[in-house]
């Protein structure tokens, strides 16, 4: 695997960031729900942010994958040179 895919899969087996990100998680949706639903601009700006922080955790599945996927190749790429 590359440095940056086993960095990534360190961080998203970290207990602590993974609590971070339930945390922030289920504070937005507290204030999503908190919020008056006449408060258009305040619910889309709760609805990026939850976003936001999907694709952080997105991003980060991304390099992991991307990482096994260059060691597949490197593997095939063996195999059919070797």
């Amino acid at each position: 695997m590359t440095a940056k895919s086993d960095r990534a899969r360190e961080l998203l087996n970290d207990p602590l960031l993974q609590e971070a990100f339930a945390n922030v998680r289920a504070k937005l949706l507290t204030a999503f729900e908190d919020c008056d639903s006449n408060d258009s601009e305040t619910m889309q700006d709760i609805s990026k942010r939850l976003n936001l922080l999907k694709a952080v955790e997105q991003d980060l599945w991304r390099m992991l994958d991307d990482g096994t996927l260059e060691d597949f190749r490197a593997q095939e790429k063996e195999q059919y040179n070797g």
